[in-house]
């Protein structure tokens, strides 16, 4: 009984480890075809603001967003 336990465990890692590869494989390819070229534009003034007093700064609003909520 130990060793067909063992056995088991030993195939559960073995699946697990291929299973976690292959996820990774595929984030990875996901990544590299949708969005390794993007880049988010960053202005100083508004990290500095941001960061100095984050309740007071401007929220970007989406378009199709209402304020009047």
């Amino acid at each position: 009984m130990a060793q067909t336990t063992h056995l088991s465990d030993r195939r559960l890692v073995r699946e697990l480890t291929v299973i976690l590869v292959v996820k990774i494989m595929l984030i990875t390819a996901i990544w590299w075809a949708f969005f390794r070229g993007e880049r988010v534009p960053v202005d100083p003034g508004v990290m500095a603001a941001q960061a100095v007093s984050p309740a007071l700064a401007p929220r970007p609003t989406t378009a199709g967003e209402n304020d009047a909520q």
